[in-house]
């Protein structure tokens, strides 16, 4: 019971290519992410202008953290700074730079960076106040430190760094928790305060930094991730059934309760207080504004310059760095839209980097090169084929919970091409939430339509009954109530009545006015944090590369917020636009190709790997007794289901890829230590290195 737990073809998985151009040379798995000297470098165009300011801030403190508080308010032992050793070197990856490790107390914090700005150890962490009271470790950055350190330093506050490391150490020294409100950038850290005995915690408004938690009666632990959680002892590993049916519904995992019995996530803009004696209080400490109707007057051509004002303030904002910095790019509106605005600023050709799959057909990259021309940038593209599949197992154990987003197994291997050329990359995440992008945001308004419209006229017995969130499970779900009450097991037949889109509930209720507002608020909440973020984290963090996302400013999304959808959704050249307003204004920067195309998202070919190249591993995996025995799936109905797709009746690649992911997540992470990755061949079928015992 679940809870008590090399076919034909090349080998190849990523190569530069481009339009035009015909593929890069194929490059073996092996040898998938060396050989740089055979990387085509492009300098496309012309056009290049001013750098960004450099060497004038230390900025940039992308790492993992991690601590210990025990409650009894004993003096941690002295294995204590071994342990939190162990729990950083599982997360090294997220800062190869340095690390530090302080114990005082009852109370242990460890801190992994990469640098990338701050390129001395000034600013090392953990970080304690000149009078010993406040130790912090800090993940992330604080953009507007500068105009922070101009109030602390004229209410007294004298600095020893010019980091925003020390910025925020004394601004929580100034306000205490109100701090909160005044930081723009994207955070997740932790203070101990020795004379009040308590540790303040907090993330970032949107989520874009990780942080997890366990306690029991005796300790709390945290870190950046759930694999460095694990490395203390006493910790359990028993899978949380009602989590794992909500990741079959949406792909991901939602909510503050994590897969793993005890382990918890900080919810994005939430802040916690945990006193020495295990007392806690936790509160959100920031929402997005309402809708404001009276906005829906406001004419077009004074929205577009106050886009372009906040825009252009958050690109130029994510640009300081003392190492190389460059920008994904996908060629379509969000990412093009960060390119045109990033690369006049450059006094050097701004570097971009773009992906396809070249045996799929649906690749973007020449409208992704489009923009590299206008702009002159440093471009390369990389085109990858069916062998990217090969680094599955690795990435199951970079995520750490159950997670079906074929989209990552890409985002992870350019991540760490991209890491090869800069260390800082920016990207196009968060456009479509803030300003209505996705068409299911459109098709939510239909559907809801379509249901008063056959209540008015009596047809169907369960319109009724029909919610707005059940209408956006029927969009984005992968195990919808036919294929629960039909495919699971005894372990989760007793959540079929609890669907997944009670996580959605934020759909049925609100003072937004339309179904397409309400979808965007409720992506914010979870989709957007849980799925997309997570992957932008992880990806990026696994290689020692950050990230920034300049529609994820606060400030601009806020602004976005309070714009009725009728100002972000309207007509533009004879058809209705998602995104119209951020279309618009960007018609003078982005070629209009890219702007007016259909969104066509990256398409992973997860049904062909499943139906071709790793057919006998899906077979032996998911009709395998272990996963037989975990009792999560009706095994009459789960070999119907791979009969069916295997043979082409139906296609049901994205439920067995979820299915898939689930499985190797348990023999990672439930039947092993989670110490490393699986050892497996995935084309081949067996196991080429045992997970570390």
């Amino acid at each position: 019971m679940p809870g008590t737990r090399r076919a034909k073809g090349t080998r190849t998985g990523i190569g530069p290519g481009g339009p035009g151009t015909g593929p890069g040379p194929e490059i073996g798995l092996d040898h998938l992410f060396a050989a740089d000297a055979r990387r085509r470098r492009r300098i496309v165009g012309g056009r290049r202008a001013a750098h960004p300011p450099c060497g004038v801030s230390e900025l940039g403190n992308m790492c993992g953290i991690a601590g210990i508080l025990q409650f009894d308010g004993s003096p941690l032992p002295e294995e204590a700074a071994g342990w939190i050793g162990d729990m950083i070197e599982a997360i090294r990856h997220r800062g190869p730079d340095d690390e530090g490790v302080r114990v005082d107390g009852p109370v242990g914090l460890g801190h992994k960076r990469l640098s990338v700005i701050d390129l001395d150890n000034r600013s090392a962490q953990p970080m304690v106040s000149a009078d010993g009271r406040h130790a912090l470790v800090f993940n992330g950055e604080i953009y507007n430190y500068r105009e922070i350190a101009g109030e602390l330093a004229a209410r007294g506050h004298s600095f020893r760094t010019s980091s925003d490391t020390e910025v925020l150490l004394l601004g929580y020294r100034e306000w205490g928790h109100a701090v909160l409100d005044r930081l723009r950038g994207m955070f997740a850290f932790a203070i101990w305060d020795a004379d009040r005995r308590e540790l303040f915690a907090a993330r970032d408004r949107f989520g874009k930094k990780p942080l997890f938690y366990h306690r029991d009666g005796r300790r709390m632990i945290f870190a950046s991730e759930i694999k460095a959680i694990l490395r203390m002892p006493g910790v359990p590993r028993e899978p949380v059934l009602e989590v794992i049916h909500d990741y079959l519904g949406l792909g991901y995992c939602t909510g503050e309760q994590t897969a793993f019995a005890g382990i918890h996530r900080l919810p994005p803009a939430t802040a916690m207080v945990v006193a020495a004696d295990g007392a806690t209080r936790q509160w959100r400490y920031w929402s997005l504004p309402a809708v404001d109707p009276a906005l829906a007057d406001r004419p077009v051509e004074e929205l577009l310059e106050e886009f372009m004002t906040l825009f252009d303030e958050s690109v130029a904002l994510r640009m300081v760095a003392d190492v190389p910095v460059g920008c994904f790019l996908s060629g379509g509106v969000d990412s093009s839209a960060v390119v045109a605005r990033m690369a006049p600023r450059m006094s050097e050709p701004l570097k971009t980097f773009s992906v396809g799959f070249g045996n799929v057909g649906n690749d973007e990259l020449h409208y992704a090169e489009a923009v590299a021309r206008r702009y002159g940038t440093d471009h390369r593209d990389y085109k990858m084929d069916y062998g990217l599949i090969d680094v599955l197992p690795e990435l199951i154990w970079m995520y750490g919970e159950p997670y079906a987003d074929s989209s990552a197994l890409v985002t992870y291997a350019l991540a760490k091409e991209i890491r090869r050329h800069v260390t800082v990359a920016v990207s196009g995440d968060g456009g479509d939430e803030v300003f209505l992008g996705y068409s299911r945001y459109l098709r939510m308004g239909e559907a809801r339509n379509l249901t008063r419209g056959a209540l008015a006229r009596g047809i169907g017995p369960f319109a009724a009954a029909s919610l707005p969130r059940d209408h956006y499970e029927r969009i984005v779900g992968k195990f919808r109530d036919e294929h629960r009450l039909r495919g699971y097991g005894p372990a989760l037949l007793p959540f079929c009545l609890n669907p997944p889109s009670d996580w959605l509930a934020g759909l049925d209720a609100g003072t937004e006015t339309t179904a397409a507002e309400r979808a965007a608020r409720t992506d914010v909440e979870t989709y957007l944090p849980d799925d997309l973020l997570v992957k932008a984290d992880i990806a990026t963090m696994a290689n020692s590369l950050e990230g920034r996302s300049p529609f994820l400013d606060h400030v601009l999304a806020e602004w976005a917020a309070r714009l009725p959808q009728s100002r972000r959704v309207y007509a533009r050249h004879g058809e209705m636009q998602a995104k119209a307003l951020l279309k618009q204004a960007m018609e003078p920067h982005v070629p209009h190709e890219c702007l007016y195309r259909r969104k066509m998202g990256f398409s992973v070919p997860v049904a062909h790997w499943m139906a071709h190249d790793i057919t006998d591993f899906l077979r032996d995996t998911l009709l395998s007794r272990r996963f037989r025995e975990r009792e999560l799936m009706h095994p009459p109905y789960l070999e119907r289901m791979v009969d069916d797709h295997l043979s082409g009746r139906e296609n049901h690649g994205t439920r067995l890829w979820t299915l898939l992911c689930l499985e190797l997540w348990y023999q990672t992470y439930i039947d092993g230590d989670g110490r490393a990755p699986l050892g497996l061949d995935l084309r081949g079928g067996g196991v080429t290195r045992r997970q570390a015992a």
